[in-house]
């Protein structure tokens, strides 16, 4: 049992949270916002229908996020975080296009809810600023992200021309950002696989790694 009944806000008692806890009841919470705003959008979060999806009362909820636009921050904090931990596996001794086509498939949000989420996240951010800062740091990590897998590339390559690492980074998100408006709208996941694909190429001015032929 991760939640008390009581409630800091309605019963004027304290949760009593096993502290080992804590951090499985948050993300609990969060995975049940992320069903909720997926099923009825942002505007329809409310903290009573988060309870419900795991069966404890509002003020359980309460106890770990104080606003809605706090338990939005940390579903958007979420998705970096999964981000960051794909791309940290991804590094490991991979060149630049292989790991680039790894995140594209991670992330491509080809699943309703994640892409649901993704739209309704950056919607909600053009009304609230909390919530835009929270969508430039999510940007903020995926350039960074970029950026760091295109010095790599320059350290194992020497010998090209010196390039502006931050504004390549950009373009890559740009692209990226982009191809996803491209697949909610009209376009097949293999086509938008095939155009990041070639946009990497022309991007970093490098031709694209052969994958090996496996038939006999």
């Amino acid at each position: 049992m991760f939640f008390s009944d009581e409630s800091p806000i309605y019963d004027g008692f304290m949760p009593k949270v096993v502290p080992e806890y804590k951090e499985e009841a948050k993300r609990r919470i969060i995975e049940a916002a992320m069903d909720v705003i997926a099923e009825r959008g942002c505007h329809q979060l409310t903290f009573d229908l988060v309870a419900q999806k795991i069966g404890v009362t509002k003020g359980a909820v309460y106890w770990y996020f104080k606003t809605k636009e706090d338990l939005i921050k940390a579903v958007l904090k979420k998705f970096q975080g999964d981000f960051e931990r794909t791309t940290f596996d991804s590094f490991y001794n991979r060149p630049i296009d292989e790991m680039l086509d790894q995140i594209f498939d991670r992330f491509s949000l080809t699943d309703h809810r994640q892409r649901a989420i993704f739209f309704e996240m950056f919607a909600m951010a053009v009304r609230n600023s909390d919530i835009t800062h929270s969508t430039r740091e999510y940007y903020n990590a995926l350039i960074a992200t970029f950026e760091e897998a295109i010095r790599k590339e320059e350290k194992q390559h020497p010998g090209k021309t010196p390039r502006d690492t931050h504004k390549l980074a950009l373009l890559i998100v740009a692209l990226y950002s982009g191809l996803q408006n491209y697949q909610l709208i009209w376009m097949c996941q293999d086509e938008i696989k095939d155009l990041w694909l070639e946009g990497l190429e022309l991007l970093l001015d490098r031709p694209r790694a052969k994958k090996k032929d496996t038939r006999k």
